[in-house]
């Protein structure tokens, strides 16, 4: 059985960032571990590590912050990453004991629940992890586009370099409203700067005032182009835009759009009801590129977390919960309106607890997951009823990578 520890050690932590990106090995640069890791990068005594035959195996690692339910409310969150195993370690339980040990920690330190970003799909479900974000990539063919959007607002250019705190600032006044959306910790802004420090390209970043005051911005940066000057495709990509309000954010797009040497605007990451196309006159202009799932959930703590939740009114749902890995999550459980409670009640539906981890945040409905037999109704009213309990307004997204 592997041997799983926490670390606290730098060196030791230095280890296992190399061990991910061994792992990981098609990675691209800009985040290689570098001496001081330790101390700017991760957090100690959140890095695991899992040993065989006295050799370091896989590591897993987590950052503490909140997520954004539906309602509004947010609730204790760890963002796992760094997720590797040495592939001539794997099929022997590593990541299996990793994961047992991490999660029973995050139960006991009160965490309500925990996502990560999934290099694969078939992976994370076995843990308990569902689909509960999904993004699309955006780009904007300027060429379509009858007219451009006269420029706007208060708009102010800052060196990239000398603008982390005026981003991190609005950040953290100005929260995104949608369900799913993570506090950003202090290590995934300084792995920004890292990354940025260590670029061979160029950014940029425009800040979005009213009131003289900063309450928006967009950071970005020109797509490589080795014919760059002579190019007919030159193309502009967004690295981070966050607002605090639409109108904010409108103006700040019509500052790209403004920037008339590109040719495209590309928009990665973006929420799959964004309603940027209809900002446009022609929303034609704008073309999805690409969409993924975003965040994978995992509900640490099924009472804490689903009666944080708002819900729809609606008869109640009882529902049988299998969780494999946190006994106190599994059980009958009886769902309404007020929130979750236990329950002797005979089952209207049996979900594993991934398939209720897609559902929390409205990414999916239960009659979508029956459809797929990722649930089990017992009766033909029952994923319709807890459909509309759990009924929202928007999709989720997180809008971050970690």
């Amino acid at each position: 059985m592997p041997e799983i520890r926490t670390l606290h050690d730098p060196a030791e932590l230095l280890a296992a960032a190399t061990l991910f990106r061994q792992a990981m090995f098609g990675l691209p640069g800009g985040v290689t571990p570098v001496d001081g890791w330790a101390e700017r990068y991760v957090v100690p005594g959140r890095v695991y590590a899992a040993s065989l035959d006295g050799q370091l195996a896989g590591t897993s690692n987590s950052f503490p912050g909140e997520l954004t339910l539906p309602g509004g409310q947010r609730v204790p969150h760890a963002a796992v990453t760094h997720v590797g195993v040495l592939p001539h370690f794997s099929r022997r339980g590593v990541l299996r004991a990793l994961f047992s040990q991490q999660l029973a920690d995050l139960y006991q330190q009160g965490v309500a629940v925990a996502t990560l970003r999934a290099s694969q799909g078939t992976i994370y479900g076995r843990f308990g992890f569902g689909i509960a974000t999904a993004i699309q990539d955006l780009r904007i063919d300027k060429r379509e586009l009858p007219s451009l959007p006269a420029a706007e607002g208060d708009i102010r250019l800052l060196p990239a370099a000398n603008a982390w705190e005026a981003q991190q600032a609005i950040v953290a006044r100005y929260p995104h409203p949608h369900a799913g959306t993570l506090t950003r910790w202090p290590q995934w802004w300084a792995l920004q700067q890292h990354r940025l420090a260590h670029s061979s390209l160029n950014h940029y970043v425009a800040l979005a005032c009213k009131d003289g005051e900063p309450q928006g911005f967009v950071r970005y940066h020109a797509k490589p182009d080795d014919n760059w000057l002579y190019s007919t495709e030159r193309t502009l990509v967004v690295d981070d835009l966050h607002a605090a309000d639409p109108k904010l954010a409108a103006q700040l797009l019509g500052y790209l759009l403004q920037l008339d040497i590109a040719r495209y605007i590309e928009l990665p990451h973006r929420p799959v009801d964004d309603p940027l196309p209809l900002l446009l006159a022609n929303p034609r202009a704008v073309q999805q590129t690409g969409r993924v799932d975003e965040s994978w959930l995992r509900i640490i703590n099924v009472e804490q977390t689903l009666n944080a939740r708002r819900y729809a009114s609606g008869e109640a749902v009882t529902l049988a919960i299998d969780d494999p890995l946190l006994a106190e999550n599994h059980g009958v459980w009886r769902l309404s309106s007020d929130g979750i409670q236990r329950s002797a009640s005979r089952p209207d539906i049996t979900l594993g607890i991934d398939a209720l981890a897609m559902l929390l945040l409205g990414e999916y409905t239960a009659q979508q997951l029956a459809a797929a037999r990722r649930l089990q109704p017992h009766h033909s009213q029952a994923a319709a009823r807890l459909t509309c309990l759990l009924a929202c307004h928007e999709h989720p997204w997180s809008g971050i990578f970690f």
